[in-house]
């Protein structure tokens, strides 16, 4: 297996994961996107850099 097809199932098993979270706690979506905003913000300004 290559890095980008473990990454591809790392990234759906995590998905998965997520997604049942947020059925069984639907106020837990807001927290999953205010962190994922941050991350990929943090992540574009370290990149800018």
């Amino acid at each position: 297996m290559s890095l980008a097809e473990i990454s591809g199932i790392v990234g759906g098993i995590i998905s998965i994961a997520f997604g049942l979270l947020v059925i069984v706690w639907p106020r837990l979506l807001r927290y999953i996107v205010g962190i994922y905003f941050i991350i990929i913000g943090v992540i574009a300004i370290v990149n800018a850099l």
